[in-house]
């Protein structure tokens, strides 16, 4: 083959593949180790979350009547915050949300072995759908955004997120009247312009959609009508890289309890990596798991005003997890860990991690033989406590919460 012909060929591979990551990479717009990190518990009733969600974009050249030159399976990296639970026709948002895909080392040296060395990116869809619920999906990019001349530099992964700026907000939807609701991404497209430093543009289209798990979160809906919009702000979101098919998330469930014959208000986070699907003959757990425990200051005042001083400790008895379409249907996941002596300070939340170091074991969970879905949502919860100048221990007991609190609905593969 001749030099000419060599180059050519090389030209056109590189261009294709070239497309290919460009066009793939315009689409985008903590998990603890050890015991959670209290900065990165979010507030009670409010769900933080990062997901990789497996993608496969089929990409096309839009000037050659739409010639598929190839399928790409990638992944994008996607993160935000929601409530835990909603009312009957609630209107709510996704928020704080951004995303991101980085691409291989091999891929920028290919395209700057051709002389592609910028690519410019419009996005005029990133679906996000939320079952039952109106409307049933939302064009994030309704509005087209538009990325401007991303550089492609060899030996450097190629790295683009969206929102250009600050991070956006999905939303309002409306919920049903009862039931769930299920946020998902649905599907991305973008039209991409390659340009090499000699000249030549190429135009492409991707269009991208999910292949494995791509539920981001599922909600419960109950209780009184008539609830504000929930639209959350502020939320820790410092989760690092998570693997392809997996989340990282922490969610922080409101809990009704009884107490020295008194009813009284807590929030009982659980973080962890949980994968987005399982197979039906496989399993799932939670890895890198654990808790926290947060008494919000109108409950520490309502226990100082019923006469309990100075500090506490005690032992979590259970933290049940109910399950939906798999075995066991329910697990105790925190029986025996101690809770470490805490003062009670008036006007001040208390934040504990649970356990103090270390982590605990949720699952394996494994799917029924019909079921098409597993779903693991927080049930009851009981613990222990000791305090200051009172002689003997005193229960607390907690009902599930209501709405449910789902931490994750993962498709049966």
């Amino acid at each position: 083959m001749s030099g000419r012909r060599r180059r050519n060929s090389l030209l056109r591979k590189g261009l294709a593949l070239t497309a290919t990551a460009a066009a793939v990479v315009a689409l985008t717009s903590a998990g603890p180790a050890q015991a959670l990190n209290i900065p990165d518990v979010p507030a009670i009733g409010v769900d933080t979350g990062r997901f990789n969600l497996p993608i496969s974009c089929a990409i096309t050249l839009p000037d050659l009547a739409g010639i598929k030159i190839l399928d790409l399976g990638t992944s994008v990296d996607v993160q935000g915050v929601v409530t835990t639970s909603l009312g009957p026709g609630q209107q709510f948002y996704l928020t704080q949300g951004s995303g991101f895909i980085e691409f291989p080392t091999w891929l920028s040296e290919l395209a700057a072995a051709v002389g592609i060395n910028r690519v410019d990116a419009t996005i005029t869809e990133l679906d996000i759908s939320a079952s039952n619920s109106t409307p049933p999906s939302i064009n994030v990019a309704e509005k087209p955004q538009t990325i401007i001349d991303i550089p492609i530099e060899s030996g450097k992964p190629l790295v683009v997120g969206l929102p250009l700026e600050g991070t956006f907000d999905v939303g309002p939807y409306t919920a049903p009247n009862s039931g769930t609701t299920t946020l998902a991404f649905d599907q991305a497209v973008a039209h991409v312009t390659l340009k090499a430093s000699w000249g030549l543009q190429i135009k492409v289209d991707a269009k991208c959609l999910p292949t494995a798990g791509n539920a981001l979160l599922t909600l419960g809906i109950g209780g009184a009508p008539g609830q504000p919009p929930s639209k959350i702000t502020g939320a820790p979101l410092n989760f690092p890289p998570v693997a392809p098919e997996f989340l990282d998330g922490i969610i922080n469930a409101p809990y009704k309890c009884t107490f020295g014959g008194e009813s009284i208000d807590a929030g009982i986070a659980v973080g962890g990596t949980i994968p987005l699907s399982v197979t039906r003959n496989g399993s799932m757990s939670f890895t890198k798991a654990s808790g926290a425990l947060t008494i919000p200051k109108a409950t520490v005042n309502k226990l100082l005003d019923m006469g309990f001083k100075g500090s506490f400790s005690g032992v979590v008895n259970e933290l049940n997890l109910n399950v939906r379409g798999g075995t066991p249907a329910v697990q105790n996941v925190a029986e025996g860990i101690t809770i470490p002596s805490t003062p009670l300070v008036r006007d001040k939340d208390i934040i504990l991690s649970l356990p103090t170091t270390g982590t605990i074991t949720a699952g394996p969970f494994r799917p029924t033989a019909t079921s098409e879905s597993v779903a693991i949502s927080l049930g009851t919860a009981k613990a222990t406590f000791r305090f200051d100048g009172n002689a003997g221990e005193i229960a607390i007991n907690c009902a599930k919460p209501f709405p449910e609190v789902f931490l994750v609905e993962n498709p049966v593969t």
